[in-house]
Order: C-alpha cells, then sequence, then structure tokens
C-alpha cells in the first residue's frame, strides 16, 4: 500500500458538517464530486464504490461484494441519486468513475489518490482544517447524520454493514463521556 493511502487509512477521520461537504463539494471536479456524493449518501467505502457500474445502480437497487469485508451489501439506493449520477456521467464507459480500459485495480488506486488530493487541495481552498478529513470522512457524515435522524445505532449498523456495534460507535462518536453524562442526568419516578 502506497505511504499516502497508508497514512490517510490510518490518521483518524471525521464527520464533516454541512458547511464543510458543500464546500468541498463546490470546489471538487464533477467526477470526484460524484464519487463523494455516492459515498455520503450511501455509506459505501470508497474503494467499493469506486468499482461500481451504471448497470450495477440502474433500478435504485445495489447488491456488492465488499472488497475490505467480503461480506455482501443488498441495499436500495436513492433514485434522485441515481438520476444526479446518469445525468452527470464523466466516463464514457459503464463505470461510474473509471475508464475501464486498462488494470482496473491501478485505476482505482490511481483514482482514489487524486480524489484525496482533490479533498485535500478543496479544504485549503476553502480554509478547512484537513487534518481529519480523508474519503472516509464521507462515509463517517452518512453515519453520523443516519445516527442523528434515526438514534437507532443498529439501524446505523445495518446501513454500514458492520459486524459490531462498537465499531458503529466509533464511527458516529458516541463515547464513554456521552454516555455517562446521559446517566447522570437521567430521572425517572423521583
Amino acid at each position: 500500500m502506497p505511504s499516502w493511502l497508508r497514512a490517510a487509512a490510518q490518521k483518524t477521520t471525521k464527520a464533516l458538517s454541512d458547511e464543510e461537504v458543500i464546500k468541498i463539494l463546490g470546489y471538487v471536479k464533477q467526477k470526484y464530486k460524484n464519487a463523494l456524493l455516492l459515498e455520503v449518501n450511501t455509506g459505501l467505502r470508497i474503494s467499493d464504490a469506486i468499482k461500481l457500474k451504471y448497470s450495477d445502480i440502474a433500478n435504485g437497487k445495489l447488491e456488492i461484494i465488499e472488497k475490505k469485508t467480503k461480506k455482501p451489501q443488498i441495499t436500495k439506493i436513492n433514485k434522485d441519486l441515481v438520476k444526479y449520477l446518469n445525468n452527470n456521467r464523466t466516463t464514457t464507459s459503464d463505470y461510474l468513475f473509471l475508464k475501464g480500459e486498462k488494470d482496473i485495480e491501478i485505476e482505482c488506486k490511481n483514482f482514489i489518490r487524486s480524489l484525496q488530493k482533490a479533498i485535500i487541495e478543496a479544504c485549503d481552498m476553502e480554509n478547512i482544517d484537513s487534518r481529519f478529513i480523508s474519503t472516509h470522512s464521507f462515509r463517517k457524515t452518512f453515519a453520523t447524520k443516519a445516527y442523528r435522524e434515526t438514534k437507532d445505532i443498529l439501524i446505523v449498523k445495518g446501513l454500514l454493514n458492520h459486524s459490531d456495534v462498537s465499531v458503529t460507535q466509533r464511527y458516529i462518536g458516541v463515547n464513554k463521556d456521552e454516555i455517562d453524562s446521559i446517566r447522570e442526568k437521567t430521572r425517572i419516578g423521583f
């Protein structure tokens, strides 16, 4: 794994505010915007999103085997997102993000590297601290928003296809201090 990717994977990433998402999306090229929109609206890892084809999402349904976990992910996705991606195609191939003309693995690595650089450049241009922002921040943003909307960590666990709820807790920033604070304030029946 290249050092830039290893460093990005090892650093702690943060979820983004709506304002940060809008600023980054407004700055990056359309092909990167499409990838980040897919990630922030589905919670897919970029390594899974990158290999998608238009035929994979045509009916608003997605079926993949996750690269990292090797687990199946079968889910619906927002049809407006599918329409947006179709209307804003940046490739002539069936792939959403790849040309599909050469070694797909090399093309994926190059795209992810370029995407990460574009995110950092956008952050610099928009005065956003980029130390804890990577492609993975868009997945964490999806998770955090889903939790805030549902208040159900098990739903978020399912959306992210996590095996253990403790991983999901780290994604959405639930920590012991927050849990203790709620317990200290709870007063029922007295």
